[in-house]
C-alpha cells in the first residue's frame, strides 16, 4: 500500500486522534488528586481536533478518544496487577475530560477552519474539562477546595497558549506555502503570456504572407484565359484555401491577443521583478549548467514598466542568444544584463563573452530563419527568430538596437526604449 495515497475517512480520523492522545498521554504528572494526570496529550489534542476533524460539530472524538485513553489505561492498570473494577473507576475521569472538552469546543468554536478568538476558547475547554476531571477523581473533594481552582487555571492558561501557538505557527506556514505556489505559478504564466506575445508576431507576419499567397492565386486566376479552365479551376481553388486557413489563422491571433489581454491584471510591473523573473527562467533554461554560465544582472534605479510583456520578451531573447552563443562555443562565460535611465531613455545593455558574431553574421542578424548556432551532435540549427522579434518588439516601442562585437570576444546588445512609451505613471 503506497501511504501517500491513503485518504483516511472521518471515524479513522478519530481512532487516530484517539490513539495518538492514548499514546502521549503517558507522559504525565499526578497532581491533586489520585488518577488525576497532568499530561502533554493536552496541548496535542486540541491541534488534532482542529486539523484533523475540521468538519465535526458533535463530540464523537471526544467520546472515541476518551473511551481509547480510558481503555489503555485500565490495560496497563490490569498488567500492573490491579483489580478491573478499581483500574475502571480509576481511569474513568480521565476519559471524561476528553469528551468534555470537545464538548466545549463544539458548543463554542462552530468552524474549526475559521475559528475567532480561539486562544480564550482552548483555555476555557482545558479549564472546564480539568474541573470535571478533578472532581470526578476527588470524589467531589475538589468542590469544597476552591483554592485548587487557581491551579487549574494557570494550568489551562500554559496548555491553551501552547496548543494555540502550534495552531497559529502551522497557519503562517501553510500560508506562505501557499504564497509561494502562488508566486510561482504566477511566474510560469507571466513567461508564458512572454512568449506567446512574442510569438504573436510571427503569426501577424504568417498572416501577412497567406494575404500575399491568396492574393497572388486570384491574379493568377484572372489572368488564366477561359480555354484553360482545369488550370482557372486549380488557381481559384488554391485562393479559397488559402482564404480559409487565412481566417483559420486571424483566429487564432484574436484569441491569443485576448488570453495575453487577460492574463495579468495589473498595469506596471516594476522592472526589477522583471529581472528577477528573468533571472529565475534563465537558471531553469541552463539547468545543470548554472556553474558554468552564470548570469548578472545590475539595475539602477527601479522603474513601473507598462509594456512588461514586451520588455520582458526582449531581455529573455537576448540572455538566451547569449546563453547559446556561449553554449556552442566556450561552453563557459558569464552574461550580463544591464538597466539603466539615460535621460528619457531606458537603456538595456545585453552582454556576452561568448564566440562573437562574424561580418558575415552581422550583416544577416536580424533576419528571419539566420542563425549561427548549430549543434553537431543532433544536427539541429535554432529556428533564428530570437533576434528579428527582438527587433519588431524594439521598433514597435519606438526604440532602437545597436549591437558591438569582435570575434572570439563577445557581442553587446544595447536597447534604447523611449520612457514614455514603455513606463506607466511618474518616474
Amino acid at each position: 500500500m503506497n501511504w501517500k495515497d491513503w485518504h483516511p475517512g472521518p471515524w479513522q480520523r478519530k481512532l487516530l486522534v484517539g490513539g495518538l492522545v492514548a499514546l502521549m498521554g503517558q507522559l504525565y504528572l499526578s497532581l491533586w488528586a489520585e488518577g488525576f494526570r497532568v499530561s502533554t496529550a493536552v496541548v496535542l489534542y486540541p491541534i488534532l481536533l482542529m486539523t484533523l476533524i475540521r468538519e465535526s460539530h458533535r463530540p464523537d472524538t471526544g467520546v472515541v478518544t476518551g473511551l481509547c485513553v480510558m481503555g489503555f489505561r485500565v490495560l496497563l492498570d490490569l498488567i500492573q496487577g490491579m483489580d478491573l473494577a478499581a483500574a475502571v473507576l480509576l481511569e474513568v475521569p480521565g476519559g471524561v475530560f476528553y469528551f468534555v472538552y470537545e464538548g466545549m469546543l463544539c458548543l463554542t468554536v462552530r468552524d474549526r477552519r475559521s475559528a475567532d478568538w480561539l486562544w480564550p476558547k482552548l483555555i476555557g475547554c482545558d479549564l472546564t474539562a480539568n474541573i470535571v476531571n478533578l472532581a470526578l477523581s476527588s470524589r467531589l473533594r475538589f468542590l469544597a477546595a476552591p483554592g485548587e481552582l487557581l491551579g487549574l487555571l494557570v494550568l489551562a492558561v500554559g496548555r491553551g497558549t501552547l496548543a494555540w501557538g502550534i495552531l497559529f505557527l502551522g497557519k503562517r506556514y501553510r500560508a506562505l506555502l501557499l504564497q509561494q505556489e502562488h508566486e510561482e505559478r504566477y511566474r510560469r504564466l507571466f513567461l508564458m503570456t512572454a512568449e506567446l506575445k512574442n510569438e504573436l508576431y510571427f503569426l501577424k507576419k504568417n498572416a501577412e504572407d497567406i494575404e500575399a499567397v491568396m492574393s497572388s492565386a486570384y491574379r493568377l486566376y484572372e489572368r488564366l484565359g477561359e480555354e484553360d479552365e482545369e488550370s482557372k479551376a486549380l488557381a481559384l481553388s488554391v485562393a479559397r484555401d488559402v482564404h480559409e486557413v487565412k481566417k483559420d489563422n486571424l483566429r487564432i491571433i484574436r484569441g491569443l491577443e485576448q488570453v495575453v489581454t487577460e492574463s495579468y491584471d495589473k498595469e506596471t510591473m516594476p522592472l526589477k521583478d522583471i529581472l528577477n523573473i528573468l533571472e529565475r527562467s534563465t537558471r531553469q533554461l541552463l539547468g545543470a549548467q548554472r556553474a558554468e554560465i552564470r548570469l548578472e544582472c545590475r539595475l539602477e534605479g527601479d522603474i513601473p514598466v507598462k509594456e512588461h510583456y514586451p520588455v520582458l520578451s526582449v531581455l529573455k531573447n537576448l540572455v538566451t542568444n547569449a546563453v547559446e552563443a556561449i553554449q556552442s562555443g566556450p561552453g563557459r562565460g558569464i552574461v550580463r544584463v544591464e538597466c539603466r535611465l539615460d535621460d528619457e531613455i531606458l537603456t538595456l545593455v545585453v552582454t556576452d563573452d561568448g564566440p562573437g558574431i562574424t561580418e558575415r553574421g552581422m550583416k544577416n542578424l536580424f533576419q528571419v530563419g539566420y542563425s549561427t548556432k548549430f549543434d553537431p551532435g543532433t544536427g539541429n540549427i535554432n529556428r533564428g527568430v530570437g533576434l528579428p522579434a527582438v527587433q519588431h518588439i524594439v521598433e514597435s516601442l519606438g526604440g532602437s538596437v545597436c549591437v558591438k562585437s569582435e570575434v572570439k570576444k563577445g557581442a553587446c546588445f544595447t536597447v534604447a526604449l523611449p520612457l514614455k512609451n514603455v513606463v506607466g505613471g511618474d518616474v
